[in-house]
């Protein structure tokens, strides 16, 4: 191989990665958790705790305690009761079914109109979780703010945790 062909060589691996590498970049930039990557191991069968409500959670009793009577939704021994806090809104609450403990949500309006109609296929839903994962996904505007993609890991004894965020472009929030 002569020098001139070898550094030809080398100038087109150059050029290849400086396309290549941005890509990949923002391929991982992109890539959300999934519910196996954050997998339970059992599931709670047995009868749901009583909430424990405190007094600021009083407002929500009904909602909470309803929700909290279901059978297991989130992370293996949680419950996840929702209610209407508007139009293109939904507010939570993370009830434990082992020992009755309420971890307070937020309310989640809808991703920006203008944004969805932009996007192929279904919206996605505004909030996400299984029975069997501990990662819960919001996608729309925490709090009316803030407009984006959301996973949080649910930590026992202690709540959300927030693992991810991807906000979307200022031009929609």
């Amino acid at each position: 191989m002569s020098i001139l062909s070898y550094n030809y060589a080398m100038i087109r691996y150059f050029c290849l990665a400086l396309i290549l590498v941005p890509t990949l970049v923002a391929q991982t930039a992109t890539t959300r958790p999934t519910f196996e990557d954050f997998a339970v191991k059992q599931i709670f069968r047995g009868t749901p705790a009583p909430p424990k409500l405190n007094k600021d959670q009083r407002t929500f009793r009904t909602v909470i305690r309803t929700g909290a009577k279901t059978a297991v939704e989130f992370a293996g021994h949680y419950t996840i009761p929702r209610f209407g806090c508007g139009a293109g809104c939904n507010g939570f609450y993370i009830v434990d079914s082992v020992n009755g403990r309420v971890f307070d949500g937020f309310g989640i309006a809808d991703l920006p109109g203008a944004w969805l109609d932009k996007q192929a296929g279904d919206p996605p839903a505004r909030i996400d979780f299984h029975q069997n994962s501990r990662l819960l996904k919001i996608n729309g505007c925490p709090n009316e703010k803030n407009c984006g993609f959301y996973d949080y890991l649910m930590v026992d004894g202690k709540g959300l945790k927030l693992v991810s965020k991807q906000l979307l472009p200022k031009e929609y929030q």
